[in-house]
């Protein structure tokens, strides 16, 4: 089979030929259909310092994946060939601490689909049936692309964001991550929304827009000071940084307003400095959001199946497997958003 590793200890990635996994007894073999890239793809794609400690080599590559089963293994007998499934991203023991209080994102244990064990870049790929989740009819494979970064959002503003009357927000990075957090609070009911980027991010301002957000360029505005403009003084109930630089976590604090709450989804490549003070005085909780867990991935299907999340509109990109360079290319670029491959 084709598929898209990383074989050497060093930037880049290879276009390999390859033979499936064997299927177990508890596994399906998958007929990948759609798999994006992530941001933390994008880093093992560079093989900076933090996944060369974290990822393996040589591995397939690729967390966010759905198809269509084309093979069960003997154990299997809740799905049959030809059923369309989306696969979690994080493969968890079962058995520690975390995953029996249902928090398998965190598992102590935890391998990721793609950085430790092969993943869903490829022609095929063998999973375990308990990662699997169904896609309705209604959700087609493009939107399915999406599920894994989606239901991240769902676990951040559903389980770890403090709960409270949020009257407005706003998010820092408008990647693929960041335009979805708007799509989840605004399915929440947030109508005054801010999505901040800067100039390289000006596409993706530009998608924000369109999707019915307001926008800002924090290199040509001050962030801080439109916040108050815009919200009378008070700053935004609930700040979302999706972007893992520095320069996003500096920016949002100001941003927020006292008592309320900065979730942080970025990995950032650095230790950052705070203001830690300021935090304390202005009563500012400051949460940090990892993966997913099995509902979240279920409450982001049910968002797709609704169109209550305009996949269509922040999937920009859909390449072969054949042009992985130019794919991965045209994700640093931000040329667009979200890139797919399909099969």
């Amino acid at each position: 089979m084709k598929a898209i590793a990383k074989v050497k200890r060093e930037p880049g990635v290879e276009v390999i030929e390859a033979p499936p996994d064997p299927v177990g007894e508890n596994q399906v073999r998958l007929r990948t259909r759609v798999a994006s890239i992530c941001g933390s793809d994008l880093g093992f794609f560079d093989y900076t310092p933090s996944y060369q400690k974290f990822a393996k080599v040589p591995v397939i590559m690729g967390h966010e994946f759905a198809g269509e089963v084309s093979e069960v293994g003997k154990d299997v007998h809740d799905f049959r060939t030809g059923d369309r499934v989306c696969c979690e991203s994080v493969v968890y023991c079962g058995t520690c601490r975390f995953c029996r209080m249902g928090m398998t994102n965190i598992c102590l244990n935890f391998k990721v689909f793609g950085m430790q064990v092969n993943g869903g870049f490829s022609e095929y790929v063998s999973v375990d049936q308990r990662f699997l989740h169904r896609l309705p009819d209604e959700v087609n494979f493009l939107e399915a692309g999406v599920a894994e970064p989606l239901s991240v959002m769902v676990n951040a503003l559903g389980d770890v964001a403090r709960h409270g009357y949020w009257r407005n927000a706003a998010v820092v990075g408008p990647g693929p991550l960041g335009l979805l957090s708007a799509e989840v609070l605004h399915a929440k009911g947030i109508t005054d929304l801010l999505v901040v980027g800067v100039s390289p991010d000006s596409a993706r301002l530009e998608i924000a827009k369109n999707l019915g957000y307001d926008i800002l360029n924090s290199e040509k505005s001050d962030p801080a000071e439109i916040t108050m403009e815009l919200t009378g003084g008070y700053g935004f109930d609930i700040v979302v940084v999706s972007a893992g630089a520095p320069s996003s976590l500096k920016t949002a604090i100001p941003m927020i307003s006292k008592g309320g709450q900065v979730v942080v989804i970025g990995i950032f490549p650095e230790e950052v400095p705070l203001p830690v003070s300021d935090l304390v005085r202005r009563q500012v909780s400051l949460a940090g959001s990892y993966g997913s867990s099995w509902t979240h991935y279920e409450q982001a299907i049910q968002l797709l199946k609704h169109k209550r999340v305009r996949a269509e509109a922040i999937v920009t990109h859909q390449f072969a497997l054949d042009d992985a360079s130019e794919a991965f290319e045209t994700a640093k670029s931000k040329k667009g958003c979200k890139v797919e491959f399909i099969a």
